[in-house]
């Protein structure tokens, strides 16, 4: 193989002059010392097959950071140059194919090298997807991200295709679906039903919801509850129980008596509906 000539010193150049008669003329130039000469890498991108035209190439650096990225042409060519001295690798992918293995390369200065790329087909990736979030609003009709809430899907003959919880965030997502007309439901403890979301997938389509649920005002609120014992540990049966509120009035705290029950055969107690707030509890028992 013959040797790649390389730059030592970079193209330099002078002003414009003009010689007249006999004149004559003293050019000096200093030539600065040629960059690194960068490296070039092509390829073909193929499903084994047939080449695969606009499929993206991404070129990575040593440490997996991106660096560039080109599309294939119809033949399913690419190119890329410009690039440093250094270890890198290559993956493709195209619509409707899974992202291609990884091709490492190690290229030095000016070096030209081809990497053929393969992308196998995935029937699965021209099916459609449902995305959302789902929200809460609170009694005080404050809105927020409802995470660990359930969201059923349906499809048009009503039959469920597919159930999954809401993230801290609220997002959900539902994938390799066909085409058809779905029906989302969500439900969470502490929330009123909410109304049946539809969703038409077409082609693979991608669908962007968005769905809002209701809290409770009965089931809202917390509740308390406990056991009453003696000293000896033993349960008290039938022991008053007060549910107290402390509350600022006039800058001094006061309790304030807001519920009260009685303990059963176990001595347990239980006050619902519970607003939010700062409580205590106290007990007795009388002859």
């Amino acid at each position: 193989m013959a040797d790649i000539k390389q730059d030592l010193l970079s193209l330099q150049y002078s002003q414009n002059f003009e010689i007249q008669g006999i004149q004559e003329a003293n050019v000096d130039l200093e030539l600065s010392a040629a960059p690194p000469a960068a490296a070039t890498v092509y390829g073909v991108v193929t499903d084994g097959t047939n080449p695969i035209p606009n499929a993206t190439v991404k070129l990575f650096d040593s440490t997996g950071m991106p660096y560039k990225h080109t599309l294939t042409s119809a033949e399913g060519a690419q190119s890329m140059t410009d690039i440093p001295a250094g270890t890198y690798s290559l993956a493709a992918v195209a619509e409707g194919y899974r992202l291609s293995d990884a091709v490492g390369v190690t290229l030095t200065s000016g070096v030209t090298l081809q990497a053929d790329l393969l992308c196998g087909a995935d029937l699965t990736l021209s099916l459609g997807a449902i995305a959302g979030v789902l929200t809460a609003s609170n009694p005080q009709a404050v809105s927020t991200p409802l995470g660990g809430g359930k969201i059923t899907l349906k499809n048009a003959a009503g039959e469920t295709v597919a159930a999954t919880y809401t993230a801290a965030d609220g997002e959900f997502a539902f994938y390799d679906l066909a085409d058809s007309v779905y029906t989302l439901i969500s439900s969470a403890d502490g929330y009123l039903p909410s109304s049946s979301m539809s969703a038409v997938i077409q082609g693979g389509s991608i669908v962007n919801v968005s769905m809002t649920m209701v809290a409770d005002a009965r089931t809202y609120n917390g509740t308390v509850s406990g056991i009453i014992r003696n000293k000896a540990g033993q349960p008290v049966v039938g022991c008053f129980v007060g549910l107290y509120e402390t509350v600022q009035e006039g800058g001094v705290t006061r309790e304030k008596l807001v519920a009260v029950t009685k303990t059963n055969a176990a001595g347990k107690y239980l006050f619902g509906g519970v607003i939010g707030g700062s409580y205590l509890v106290k007990a007795k028992l009388e002859q």
